[in-house]
C-alpha cells in the first residue's frame, strides 16, 4: 500500500528510485537493525519515509544544492531526500557510532554516490570547513528548537534554509524560536503543519532562513546548548 501511494505521489519517482526506498525500509526492518527506530517494520514506510519526501513539498528544499542532515540516526530525513534528488549533495552527521556505521553501509548498500557520513557531533562540524557551507540544513526530532537551531544555522551559507521536522508546537515554542534565530543570524519564516501520510497528526515543519553570518561564539561548546539553551 504505502509503496503504491508512493507511486501515486507526484514526486516523480523512478522504479529505480522506489527500489531503493524498498531497499533502505528492508535494511531498517532486519532484525539487527530493529535498535536503530522504535517504529514497527509495517510502519517504517509511513513514519519514517514518506514523512522525510513531504519535504520535497518545500521549495527551500527543492532547489538546494546542498544538504546537511543533523542527527541522522536511521538516517532520516537525510536518505530518502538523497534517493529522490540525486543531484543534491547530502552530508549525515551522526554522532553516534552504531547509527553512523549503519548509515555508512547503508550509503554503501544502496549505491549512493551523493551521500557521505559524518561520525562526529553538530558542535565540532560547525567548527571546521562545513561552516556556513550549505543551502539546507534538517534535523528531525533532534531536541527542543533553540538547541536544534544552534546546531543547524552554523551550518548554513547566508541565504541558506533550515527545515526542522517536530510534533505538536508547545506553549513558548514561537518566541523561542524567534530568539534563538536572531541571536544564531536566522529569522523564523513559517511554520507549516503537514501531513504526509493518512493518521499522522501534530507534524510541523519550522522553516528558518539564515540572513547573516553566525557569531563565532556558537555554536558554543559540545552540552552547552542543551544546558543552557539560548531561549
Amino acid at each position: 500500500m504505502i509503496w503504491q501511494g508512493l507511486a501515486q505521489s507526484g514526486y516523480g519517482l523512478s522504479q529505480a528510485q522506489m527500489d531503493r526506498l524498498v531497499a533502505l525500509h528492508d535494511l531498517l526492518s532486519e532484525p539487527e537493525n530493529r535498535g536503530l527506530t522504535s517504529v514497527p517494520p509495517d510502519q517504517i514506510g509511513e513514519v519514517h519515509i514518506l514523512d522525510s519526501l513531504n519535504l520535497l513539498d518545500f521549495p527551500e528544499a527543492t532547489r538546494a544544492h546542498s544538504s546537511v542532515d543533523v542527527g541522522s540516526g536511521g538516517g532520516f530525513p537525510g536518505l530518502p531526500l538523497s534517493i529522490a534528488r540525486p543531484d543534491l549533495n547530502v552530508t549525515l552527521i551522526e554522532a553516534n557510532k552504531r547509527k553512523s556505521a549503519f548509515l555508512s553501509r547503508a550509503v554503501s548498500i544502496l549505491g549512493l554516490s551523493n551521500v557521505r557520513v559524518l561520525a562526529m557531533r553538530a558542535e565540532d562540524a560547525a567548527r571546521t570547513e562545513l561552516r556556513d557551507s550549505f543551502d539546507l540544513a534538517l534535523a528531525r526530532a533532534v531536541g527542543p528548537l533553540p538547541v536544534v537551531l544552534e546546531f543547524t544555522l552554523p551550518l548554513l551559507g547566508t541565504g541558506g534554509n533550515s527545515l526542522l521536522q517536530r510534533g505538536a508546537r508547545e506553549p513558548g515554542d514561537l518566541e523561542a524560536a524567534e530568539i534563538a534565530s536572531s541571536l544564531l543570524g536566522g529569522e523564523l519564516k513559517r511554520v507549516e503543519a503537514v501531513s504526509p501520510y493518512p493518521g499522522a497528526r501534530n507534524l510541523h515543519i519550522w522553516v528558518v532562513a539564515k540572513k547573516t553570518s553566525t557569531p563565532q561564539r556558537f555554536p558554543r561548546r559540545v552540552g552547552v546548548a542543551k544546558k543552557r539553551p539560548l531561549a
